[in-house]
């Protein structure tokens, strides 16, 4: 019977390619360990990368929204803050216009009210003119309306119209008493104490200022219930962001006791291969040099 090389070369061929294959998974079992991530290329898993490219997709514009959402919160609470302060400056006044009509008021008396009355009025005019991100936060129209949306969709989705709120209307209020001196001349509450021929406290009546805070008040209620439903829209864009991420993160993320697992069987097998082909490797060098002992006899 003639002797070749054929059973030992085909079994050193066997275990280079067990180990090669062993290699490439061990490689690839690590990858997934050391980025997390179980598919980690579109060959791995075509269907549920496309998945995944679309959840991160709607992750991102949600958190986008969210933040629009929260800013504009933060416009509602400016705005909130402002009318908080005209309201105190109004309760002020009227505290001021009660003191005026006093029996027992001096004339200096009424020139000190007066003169607190038209430092608070200028203040009040400050307050006209706050901004938010260079965003006026009142408007002296009932027009000026913005639209919030609270949806990845944008315009096709879920909106919330808050107006920038006309607080120089709800100071310029008369209808009350229209025969007051302050609303025949046209003064508001709201006058520039620096300007000259203002109209002084005695030109308010009580009704005047009492007008002015209830529309304050109508302002602030109007405020609050728009921060009262963009707080709610927070809340789910928050919600919905968390669902959103768990869903990506179910076909993204690696199981890493299963992964370890694994990566503990290939490490074995290519151990195993590597012994197998060393072994193969030396069984054909036995074999060589026998042949050759034969030929140099």
């Amino acid at each position: 019977m003639p002797i070749t090389l054929g059973g030992s070369s085909n079994s050193a061929g066997f275990a280079a390619f067990q180990l090669d294959s062993g290699q490439k998974l061990l490689e690839k079992s690590l990858a997934r360990i050391s980025s997390g991530k179980r598919i980690l290329s579109s060959s791995d898993d075509p269907g549920n990368l496309a998945v995944s490219m679309k959840l991160q997709s709607a992750i991102n514009m949600t958190g986008a929204v969210s933040t629009n959402v929260s800013n504009a919160l933060s416009y509602s609470e400016t705005q909130e803050g402002a009318l908080d302060t005209a309201g105190t400056i109004l309760t002020r006044m009227s505290e001021l216009r009660t003191a005026y009509d006093s029996t027992t008021a001096s004339d200096s008396d009424k020139a000190g009210y007066n003169t607190e009355f038209q430092e608070l009025r200028g203040s009040l005019n400050d307050l006209l003119g706050e901004q938010f991100n260079q965003i006026s936060l009142f408007s002296e129209t009932e027009s000026g309306e913005m639209t919030v949306y609270t949806s990845p969709t944008g315009s096709s989705g879920i909106g919330i119209d808050m107006g920038k709120l006309n607080l120089t209307g709800a100071l310029n209020t008369f209808t009350t008493d229209t025969a007051s001196a302050a609303a025949t001349n046209g003064e508001a509450l709201a006058g520039n104490s620096n300007t000259s021929g203002n109209a002084s406290l005695g030109d308010f009546s009580s009704a005047n200022i009492t007008e002015a805070i209830s529309g304050v008040a109508s302002l602030r209620a109007e405020s609050g219930a728009i921060a009262s439903r963009l707080t709610f829209s927070q809340e789910r864009l928050t919600n919905s962001k968390v669902e959103l991420e768990n869903a990506y993160s179910r076909i993204m993320d690696v199981d890493l006791a299963s992964e370890i697992v694994d990566y503990t069987k290939q490490s074995v097998q290519v151990y195993a291969a590597s012994a197998m082909l060393v072994q193969a490797n030396l069984n054909m060098s036995i074999v060589s040099d026998l042949l050759m002992a034969t030929v140099r006899k």
